[in-house]
């Protein structure tokens, strides 16, 4: 079925239902980054496959709303689709809930899916379009008309023992139930699953990258109920959950359970899904706010830090075992964007990972522009000895998660790739060299970062860093290092992402990327300070590196940096990859 059949269908649901306006976001009742085939309402009814963006759909009109990140993907997948879209912050872009008040009538209906909806996202679109009189009702219509919708298929929970996570589940109950108390709340509702997840010590595979379990979790001062489907949970976790006091429920018994609260004073997060709020909220007080799971989460433990230091040594040799490989293959052998990922697997699966953390970007040459590229399948990109290669990738290991981006030349390159390559490698020696004070905010550490890049008339369209997990999502908050301010400090022990870059539409792309770990670095009379201890593993090329733009300090940080890849990976790679590794990591 085309595009324009699927929106037609709905359209047809919308005028049987009374409905002006429909509305798609990119979600799961979790609010997920990734979820399963199921909840791909967005991509399904657009054909857009991105990790972010949703669509407002009239009798006449779909928009789609997405970010820089996705410009030459949106161009790509949406032409003669019948949907048209607009990138978020650009002076051409309308704010999207301003644009559906200017399309409807006065008084109009608007539906959308309320599980795949965050509350404050219902409330901003309703805020606005009040002015009209127009009213937003729970509708989920996609269902309806997708005929050949995919099951959730459900993998068995295990639990991560307590020498990776070094703290046990109920000292973390006990923590979130202190801050329950504080607050005075009777209810703690945990709707994020890398939130139940980290609380439960428990890890899944539900869905593709986040080693998470499709679950709800309500915690009182005396009780804690996971609702999971029984059937993922062997006799080993069953014991585990009664050992931790937390009682097993189905996941499909959640809304029951919910309905029978009534004068309860409840903690739930501004991002879960509307559904939730619906069925409570009229007969409940809601005490609205973030998770505090989320800060708890994001500051690790020694225990948890050493397991990314452990997962950097085995990603990092997967990773130069891979790139001489590479080397010594492009030009000789058939190589494709997507063969190559299956490659990079295979090392990786000698080191021990349990699955990929997000979905390889490996992007040759002008493809490597294209943010979130994904590698096509039919037809295969093929790879030749010339131009670059962008490759972002990451693993979890049982120690922990890796996420890492390198630029590689294949062969002959531009004086234009060279000058830039270079500025981004001096964007993330400054991030990596920076010293902050305490209560520093990410958005501070952007503008560092970005300053170099700025200066040369340069800027990039994704954000300078994220919060990464521990053996969980590769992307993470509270913290972020990224144009827009998010008020949350950067504080001592969160792992971040260092990855600048600069992109050239059909030339190339350049990013580089190492994880970073907030350290302390000295207090004085003026206060704490900060560093970023580099975490990865891995040679940074040179060969492209224009050295006379290099400061002597940026410089003696690279030849530093790839003098300790160098030491900390020989011992343990073959012969001819050691040689190769000397190479590759020389001083400059």
């Amino acid at each position: 079925m085309t595009t324009k059949e699927k929106l037609s269908l709905l359209r047809n649901e919308m005028k049987a239902n009374g409905l002006d306006a429909f509305v798609v976001f990119n979600a799961d009742p979790h609010m997920s980054e990734y979820f399963t085939p199921y909840w791909e309402e967005r991509k399904w009814i657009s054909s857009f496959d991105s990790s972010a963006g949703y669509i407002f759909i009239t009798h006449d009109k779909a928009v789609l709303w997405t970010d820089g990140r996705y410009l030459v993907q949106a161009k790509n997948e949406l032409t003669g689709t019948g949907v048209d879209f607009f990138i978020e912050g650009t002076k051409d872009a309308p704010l999207s809930q301003q644009w559906l008040l200017d399309e409807l009538p006065q008084g109009a209906k608007v539906g959308c899916n309320g599980l795949c909806t965050p509350h404050n996202t219902w409330n901003l679109l309703s805020d606005t379009l009040k002015q009209k009189d127009i009213t937003m009702v729970d509708k989920p219509l996609i269902e309806k008309i997708w005929k050949e919708r995919p099951k959730d298929d459900r993998q068995p929970i295990y639990v991560r023992a307590e020498k990776y996570t070094g703290r046990p589940t109920s000292d973390k109950l006990a923590t979130l139930r202190d801050i329950m108390a504080k607050k005075g709340v009777t209810h703690f509702l945990v709707t994020a699953l890398d939130d139940i997840a980290w609380i439960t010590n428990l890890r899944g595979n539900d869905v593709n990258f986040n080693p998470v379990f499709l679950a709800y979790l309500c915690i009182t001062p005396k009780s804690a109920t996971l609702f999971v489907d029984t059937k993922q949970c062997d006799d080993s976790v069953k014991a585990y959950l009664k050992e931790q006091h937390i009682e097993l429920k189905d996941y499909h018994d959640y809304f029951k359970e919910l309905q029978k609260l009534k004068g309860e004073k409840i903690l739930l997060s501004p991002d879960a899904n509307q559904s939730i709020y619906n069925t409570i909220g009229g007969q409940n007080t809601l005490h609205i706010e973030p998770s505090p799971v989320q800060l708890l989460k994001a500051v690790k433990n020694e225990t948890e830090l050493e397991g990314f230091r452990k997962a950097m040594v085995k990603d990092g040799v997967a990773l130069v075992n891979f790139f001489y490989w590479l080397e010594n293959n492009i030009g000789k052998t058939p190589i494709t964007e997507h063969s190559l990922g299956d490659v990079m697997d295979k090392f990786r699966a000698e080191q021990g990972f349990l699955a990929n953390s997000f979905g390889k970007i490996i992007g040759y040459e002008g493809n490597g522009a294209i943010v979130h590229y994904h590698a096509a399948t039919n037809p295969e990109v093929p790879m030749h000895a010339k131009g670059t290669v962008l490759i972002d990738s990451g693993a979890h290991y049982i120690e922990g998660t890796t996420d890492i981006t390198r630029v590689i030349p294949l062969g002959e390159f531009s004086d234009d790739f060279k000058r830039d390559y270079t500025l981004v490698m001096k964007a993330m020696i400054t991030l990596s060299t920076t010293i902050f004070p305490a209560g520093t905010r990410g958005v501070q550490l952007d503008s560092i970062t970005r300053a170099i890049l700025w200066k040369n008339e340069r800027d990039f369209g994704h954000g300078t860093g994220h919060g990464v997990g521990s053996y969980l999502c590769v992307h993470e908050g509270p913290q972020s290092i990224r144009k827009e301010l998010r008020d949350v400090p950067m504080l001592e022990h969160m792992v971040c992402s260092n990855e600048p870059g600069i992109y050239c539409e059909g030339r190339y792309g350049i990013r580089i990327e190492n994880l970073v770990a907030v350290q302390k670095h000295s207090s004085n009379e003026f206060g704490d300070f900060y560093r970023l201890e580099t975490l990865t593993l891995c040679p940074l090329d040179t060969r492209a590196i224009e050295v006379a733009m290099l400061t002597e300090e940026e410089r003696q940080w690279l030849n530093n940096y790839n003098q300790w890849v160098e030491k900390t990976l020989s011992p343990l790679v073959g012969k001819e990859q050691q040689a190769w590794l000397k190479e590759r990591c020389k001083a400059i």
